[in-house]
């Protein structure tokens, strides 16, 4: 089927505006939606436009539209304050792809621009923002699109692994989860270090999230801690809790928790569950057991008890510890 403008009717009342020909050869495979409607708005005006009426006019916030309209200035296309810069022609270096960084290397940012020259030269990565922003179901914004290219070109995870932890990120959200972007890119950190890499290993890495998830609402009914999403170390720290206890063991260590602190505390939760698993202790009647002979040898008078657990150790260590601060 062709599909041509027609030459009459009323969609030419208000006149007509110049879009030049290599914006719709050129960019609009690359630009997001957002970068695209702020240029036609320019365009439309006789003047120039704000960021700030920018802003209002895509119900957008003022920074966000800054940086739209600096993408246009940094290819050429628009001058900000008289000035006008000169597109580079050199290509930006290659990021290396699928090979996680070092810790210790900081997560790159990426401008518009950055992101439009990555994609010139990844096709890949080009269809999987496409497929992305389907999965969601909603244009991608710039901190979604810098999170994407980062997920395959920083952290090394395969387009349809990427789109696994969107699908998943999508059904938290939905459900009511607070959960945001700073959260996917710890798990797409965390998946990366796993060597998660084909759709199988995805599979089971989210049947082990909804494991985890079942036993963090049983967690947070007995523990008394306000509900809210786990983080990506407190999921990692109530997983190492259910490789070594049932839940029976965890809700003894919160009853020890709430008696011996002033408000609910994980950190404290998990210092007893460490010191029973140093000593062995990992049933209801080990608990017992251990309660009975300290309690024989304090009444013998005994000045060596070796009790369940150390109230001062474990206090001390909570404090120092803020992993999980709770």
């Amino acid at each position: 089927m062709l599909y041509q403008p027609i030459p009459m009717g009323e969609i030419w009342a208000d006149g007509m505006i110049a879009v030049p020909k290599k914006i719709a050869t050129n960019y609009l495979k690359f630009t997001s939606e957002y970068q695209l409607k702020a240029l036609l708005i320019i365009l439309s005006k006789n003047a120039g436009v704000t960021e700030a009426e920018i802003a209002k006019a895509l119900g957008c916030t003022q920074e966000d539209a800054k940086e739209f309209l600096e993408f246009w200035v940094e290819e050429g296309i628009l001058s900000c304050d008289g000035e006008v810069v000169q597109k580079q022609q050199s290509v930006p270096e290659k990021k290396e792809e699928k090979k996680p960084k070092k810790e210790s290397v900081p997560v790159p940012r990426l401008s518009p621009r950055d992101i439009v020259c990555i994609c010139r030269e990844n096709r890949e990565l080009t269809q999987c923002l496409r497929h992305s922003q389907e999965v969601l179901g909603k244009t991608l914004s710039h901190v979604e699109q810098e999170l994407i290219v980062n997920m395959v070109t920083y952290y090394g995870l395969p387009c349809d692994v990427v789109l696994t932890i969107l699908q998943f990120y999508k059904k938290e959200k939905e459900s009511g989860k607070a959960i945001g972007t700073a959260y996917i890119s710890a798990m797409a950190k965390d998946w990366s270090e796993q060597g998660i890499v084909t759709l199988a290993d995805a599979d089971e890495k989210l049947k082990a999230l909804e494991s985890s998830n079942r036993l963090w609402k049983e967690i947070v009914a007995i523990s008394g801690i306000r509900h809210r999403s786990p983080t990506v170390k407190q999921r990692e720290m109530i997983e190492r809790w259910a490789e070594d206890f049932g839940i029976e063991m965890i809700s003894i260590a919160c009853d020890i928790m709430k008696e011996n602190t002033d408000k609910p505390n994980l950190k404290y939760v998990d210092g007893v569950l460490k010191n029973w698993k140093k000593k062995g202790i990992f049933t209801p009647a080990d608990v017992a057991n251990e309660e009975k002979a300290h309690n024989d040898k304090k009444q013998g008078g005994s000045s060596d008890i070796d009790e369940t657990y150390d109230i001062d150790e474990i206090n001390r260590r909570a404090i120092m510890n803020d992993d999980f601060d709770i």
